[in-house]
């Protein structure tokens, strides 16, 4: 398939407004590539070459490199550019515009094929060592050399992460599900495949080529990282029990970091929330691991909690996080010991077991885990009663951590990878006053200090993630609450992000002194969730306006652990707004 063809059907999926329109585009331009290239369009088209647990290199460049390819590539300097793109907004429009004036772009051209631009930006994502920076901006300009204009938009689109479709995850989905089985019926089979082997072009590949009987088989393996589950959010105890079938396990929310554990014989792999190895960083929990989790090949997961190592006592989840930002390992793990709570399993010597009831997989890990004081299962108990939930979830918050999450124990209670449903339910302490829940939010902007201020950040403006649309609608403008510390931390991370102009996936009515790509994730707390004029969030979907959080503060938590996908979504604000309001079922 040549390349135009796709960048094509990417300009009619952006300028159609309905998501089923966009599905049905998209479909068609699936059924016309050839099977070998489908997994290659898929990986495009999410804007990530390979997924983040292979740990492969990603091409995404930041705008000041692609200025420089583009100025290279249409024979203009960079402030020509850099001209056009304060006129676009985009540095993907900048690229054809400044293209079409070129007349490079007629001569001796070749085309350009889809495999062709993927091995090109695999390549370049490749290069490395001092002379990296250089190789990357080479191919970039050869590629754009030979690239039309309409091609040059999405090529820059795509290794600067801005694609702008609004076709997320799901609606690639649909659209796989229509091009290859002609029903959309058939997406609830590629998403179960999805979220056990977490590579959607992988899951396209083997529908395209195999059909839907190949995709349904598709199996749990040891080293490959499951979708997590993830827990709805409630402030009644009672209602909680009611959701949960009248009988719920309550167990300690601990201030940790989520940690999928595979085990292979002798061999452990620990992935974050974000499906990233992170098994460097913990080199102790593999060791606890190999010496106290009995089965042979398994995959559990659990929280992992830094204590203190005179005492033994647990410490705050962001003392934790220098495990993540340090080099020195060594000397870190002897700073920050930790321990690992385990509260589930997915798969044990040989089966997957997501499909047995809470209970059952619970006497599972009390058969092949051996608790230590370093490796334990979460604390939990059994109880049908409003009151006692109430009291568990008093004496965790006494005991220092989060809250508690109160999990259903009937026939159905599968592990339900990818999903966030009612068979989990988070209490939190948070719920005792003000918001129903913190959110994690998505740092899109920021407003100039003064006074004392000055030099630094005064506000912040703070996204959630709208899944349908894959864009970053604004929720809140966070500028009270602040120490000294936190503004100058702000400072010193958001630094690197910095754009000239708004990311496209970036919706906000406000206009902010600076933009940053939507990278850092921070947990903020506010009074309640309110109807907006200003902020856009949860539009398309409410009659009256968008969403916003009334009197937010930043909590002092950076979400290290959590990428921007997986940001508090659009649907769970307006769900969390309509609950508030009391019209939810």
């Amino acid at each position: 398939m040549l390349y135009e063809t796709l960048a094509e059907a990417y300009d009619e999926v952006e300028t159609t407004s309905g998501s089923l329109e966009k599905t049905r585009i998209f479909s068609e331009l699936l059924q016309k590539a050839d099977p070998s290239e489908v997994s290659q369009i898929v990986a495009l088209t999410i804007g990530k070459l390979h997924p983040d647990w292979k740990s492969e290199p990603e091409i995404g460049i930041a705008e000041k490199m692609a200025i420089q390819v583009v100025a290279a590539a249409a024979s203009v300097s960079e402030s020509d550019v850099q001209k056009t793109l304060r006129e676009t907004g985009d540095i993907g429009s900048t690229a054809e515009a400044l293209l079409k004036e070129s007349a490079q772009a007629t001569l001796f051209a070749q085309d350009l094929t889809v495999s062709f631009i993927y091995d090109i930006l695999d390549q370049a994502a490749k290069a490395s060592g001092s002379g990296s920076n250089k190789a990357k901006v080479s191919k970039l300009v050869g590629l754009l050399t030979d690239a039309k204009p309409i091609e040059a938009r999405y090529i820059l689109r795509t290794v600067t992460g801005s694609l702008r479709l609004g076709l997320g995850h799901m609606g690639l989905i649909d659209a796989l599900a229509i091009a290859f089985t002609g029903d959309k019926d058939a997406r609830t089979d590629i998403e179960a495949a999805f979220n056990v082997c977490s590579d959607l072009g992988e899951v396209a590949s083997i529908l395209a080529n195999d059909g839907i009987e190949a995709v349904r088989k598709t199996k749990t393996n040891v080293g490959i990282p499951i979708r997590m589950m993830a827990a709805k959010k409630l402030s009644s105890p009672e209602e909680i029990l009611q959701k949960g079938g009248g009988k719920v396990l309550v167990e300690n929310k601990y201030d940790g970091e989520r940690v999928q554990v595979h085990k292979n014989e002798n061999e452990v792999v620990l992935f974050s929330r974000r499906q990233e190895v992170i098994t460097a960083q913990y080199p102790d929990v593999v060791e606890l691991v190999q010496q106290h989790v009995k089965a042979k090949t398994c995959v559990m997961e659990g929280e992992c909690v830094a204590i203190d190592p005179s005492t033994g006592k647990m410490r705050p989840f962001q003392e934790l996080m220098r495990r993540r930002r340090k080099t020195d390992i060594e000397a870190t793990q002897a700073e920050v010991p930790v321990a690992v709570f385990f509260f589930d399993i997915l798969f044990a010597d040989g089966k997957d077991v997501t499909s047995l009831p809470m209970l059952k997989r619970r006497e599972l890990m009390e058969k092949i885990v051996e608790t230590t004081d370093r490796v334990q299962l979460t604390v939990a108990e059994l109880t049908d009663d409003p009151e006692r939930l109430q009291a568990i979830f008093e004496e965790a918050i006494g005991s220092g951590h989060e809250g508690v999450i109160a999990k259903a124990t009937h026939k159905d209670s599968t592990y339900q990878a990818g999903s966030r449903s009612w068979l989990w339910i988070k209490l939190k302490a948070s719920y005792t006053e003000g918001l129903a829940d913190s959110a994690d939010l998505v740092i899109v902007g920021a407003i100039h200090g003064r006074g004392k201020r000055t030099g630094l950040y005064g506000a912040i403006l703070a996204s959630a993630y709208d899944i349908d649309n894959d864009t970053y609608p604004t929720v809140c403008k966070i500028g009270t609450g602040f120490t000294d510390e936190m503004l100058v931390e702000f400072k010193e991370r958001l630094e690197k992000h910095k754009v000239e102009q708004k990311n496209p996936k970036v919706i906000s009515d406000i206009e902010a002194d600076v933009w940053f790509e939507p990278v850092e994730v921070i947990e903020v707390l506010g009074d309640e969730i309110t109807l907006s004029q200003t902020h856009s969030a949860g539009r398309k979907i409410l009659k009256d306006g968008g969403l916003a959080i009334r009197f937010p503060r930043f909590t002092g938590r950076w979400r290290d652990d959590k990428g921007p996908t997986q940001a508090t979504s659009v649907d769970d604000l307006v769900e969390a707004f309509e609950r508030q309001r009391g019209i939810s079922e």
